[in-house]
């Protein structure tokens, strides 16, 4: 059956939650009902930074819910519901805790609003019995989460909590209860939330397809002559070829300090980074502020440029990111302190100098740049000066770094079905740009996901728009799957790795950092803290360097040559024949022509 595609996130959701049955017979955990058993704490911080309430909704089974909007970005644990256990329960004790949950407004760059879920001893920070994190979209989202108690608690010891301190975000939580089952139950035996997406079975129609478009699309035919010194053709010489660097951009973002700082760990972040990549961004260090030294940390103008200069040494394709952060609590100190005065109108100005500067001390040494980053949700300076300054932004860069690529980079703008307001309004912007004369030069889709991932058909779609709208390069550039679930972060990594490889506008993945020391959510790393790898590292390392690498050997026919197929990149061909040996480099283009490379054995 041929669903609608935009039924897809639906059954995504339908295939996650365990169907309702009746559930073993238990015990009250908390005293009275589970909904006002729980109660707003917040630490003095915070007291100002949510609105908490009760609200009718027409929810599955209830028509009262909480109602938590987090207005300013905040910490973990410093916005939370909380309630106390009524009973005493001992060490290896067993209950479950049931909820719905919906956003209702939503800013997290990975399309989801959160809830922490954490059962420890009341007023304590440490030893938890469970922790997890949850992510919601606009539907209603059924969990279960069944937990052990890790220590014996006498009653009002153990604290059960929902958390919600994260960046601004409105959830709504109803149909609350948690159950106590003591001993009579295990933990496998009770309903556990297990979140997936539409198109990950292993016989999935989408992934069979793409698979097929990737060697079609991917790959290219050649053939090799071998001739001896005299143009005479060898005949049975052994060839042997070796793809050492796919024409397609693999890349990460990378910390600049860690390419130029000696330390063992970072001699190992180098390391990684070389052999999993051929493309980067800075992740940092080229953010207007940091490049006026305004971020504490080990930031340095020198530092960067030097870090540049070891991509370039190493053969990397280096973006840069990012020219302009139009949002105000991305910008320097001088231009925040201007806005809304009498010195307002120095800021255009201002920013084109920056522009000019930033470029000129990197040029030669970046060979891509973001010039607009995320004006969804980073939009004060347009609505200050006007949507015309945008399209000046890139004439500017155009100016100053002729033939490199400018690209418009958002987030969330990867799925029409999930937030079809942020993919209208790239689209907007990007053809608005084109309008009014911008050399808009390539898309990036940022593509962060959480917990539940985009269905690879929705995305796909999207792709296939922003192809026949705008016939522009498009780059995925930072992205990463931010969970705990380590085999879905595994399956979606994979599916969408195929589903880029697979599509002819995105000329490159990009993720945004490998090694959970050194990433902005060390969930969604590809290396723990002690390197070892996790299972989306070898997904990684599975597709794209075994199954997406080419190496042959074969013997040349009676005329010297041999001809076959394989990915489009750089390769090193070594021919033998009787004791004689040569090497030989060469690219493979996507082309529709044979690519012909001649071999003289002297």
């Amino acid at each position: 059956m041929n669903l609608p595609r935009f039924l897809l996130p639906l059954l995504a959701l339908a295939c996650a939650l365990q169907a309702k049955t009746a559930l073993p017979a238990g015990e009250p955990l908390l005293a009275g009902d589970a909904m006002n058993a729980f109660s707003l704490r917040t630490q003095p911080a915070a007291k100002d930074h949510v609105r908490f309430s009760k609200v009718d909704v027409n929810g599955p089974g209830f028509t009262r819910a909480w109602s938590v909007a987090t207005l300013v970005e905040s910490p973990l644990d410093s916005i939370e519901l909380r309630a106390t256990t009524a009973r005493v329960v001992k060490r290896g004790d067993v209950a479950l805790l049931h909820f719905f949950a919906r956003a209702t407004k939503i800013s997290d760059e990975t399309g989801g609003a959160r809830v922490y879920v954490v059962v420890r001893r009341n007023g304590v920070a440490w030893n938890s019995s469970f922790e997890c994190d949850y992510n919601f979209g606009h539907e209603w989202q059924e969990v279960w989460v069944p937990f052990a108690f890790e220590e014996d608690f006498a009653a009002g010891e153990a604290a059960i909590m929902l958390r919600f301190g994260f960046e601004p975000q409105t959830l709504e939580i109803g149909g609350l209860d948690v159950v106590y089952y003591g001993q009579t139950q295990s933990l496998a035996s009770l309903p556990r939330t297990r979140f997936t997406y539409a198109g990950r079975e292993a016989d999935a129609p989408w992934r069979k397809a793409a698979l097929a478009r990737i060697e079609r699309m991917r790959k290219s035919d050649f053939a090799i002559e071998v001739v001896d010194s005299g143009g005479k053709p060898i005949p049975r010489a052994r060839v042997h070829v070796d793809q050492q660097r796919s024409a397609f951009q693999w890349g990460t973002a990378l910390q600049m300090e860690r390419l130029v700082v000696d330390t063992p760990d970072n001699l190992r972040y180098r390391e990684i980074g070389e052999e999993l990549f051929n493309s980067a961004s800075t992740e940092n260090d080229l953010k207007w502020p940091v490049w006026l030294g305004e971020w504490d940390g080990n930031f340095s103008r020198p530092q960067t440029l030097a870090g540049l200069r070891w991509l370039k040494a190493h053969g990397f394709h280096t973006r840069g990111h990012v020219l302009v952060w139009p949002g105000e609590k991305n910008l320097p100190r001088g231009i925040q302190e201007r806005l809304g005065t009498d010195r307002q109108s120095e800021i255009p100005g201002l920013v084109v100098d920056h522009m000019r500067e930033i470029t000129r001390a990197t040029k030669g040494l970046i060979d891509e740049w973001d010039v607009l980053n995320e004006p969804f949700t980073n939009g004060d300076l347009m609505r200050v000066f006007g949507d015309q300054i945008m399209p000046e932004w890139f004439k500017v860069a155009h100016e100053e770094i002729p033939g490199v690529p400018l690209y418009l980079n958002d987030f969330s703008n990867h799925d029409r079905t999930t937030d079809a307001a942020h993919v209208a309004f790239f689209e907007r912007t990007a053809r608005y740009l084109l309008e009014h004369g911008a050399p808009l030069g390539g898309l990036g889709l940022q593509a962060h996901f959480n917990g539940h991932p985009n269905a690879p058909e929705n995305i796909l779609a999207v792709l296939d728009h922003y192809r026949d709208e705008f016939h522009l390069p498009v780059r995925m550039t930072e992205f990463d799957v931010w969970t705990n679930d380590e085999e879905l972060q595994a399956d979606f990594t994979r599916d969408f790795l195929i589903l880029s490889f697979s599509h002819p506008s995105v000329v490159g993945v990009q993720f945004w950092g490998f090694w959970e020391t050194a990433h902005w959510r060390p969930s969604a790393a590809m290396f723990r803290a002690d390197w070892s790898e996790k299972p989306n590292a070898k997904v990684y390392r599975d597709l794209v360097l075994t199954q997406w690498r080419t190496h042959l050997a074969g013997e040349t026919d009676g005329a010297g040559r041999w001809a076959e197929r394989g990915f489009q990149g750089d390769y090193v061909v070594t021919v033998e024949s009787e004791g004689k040996r040569v090497t030989h480099v060469f690219a493979l283009p996507a082309s529709a022509e044979r690519a012909r490379w001649r071999i003289v054995l002297p």
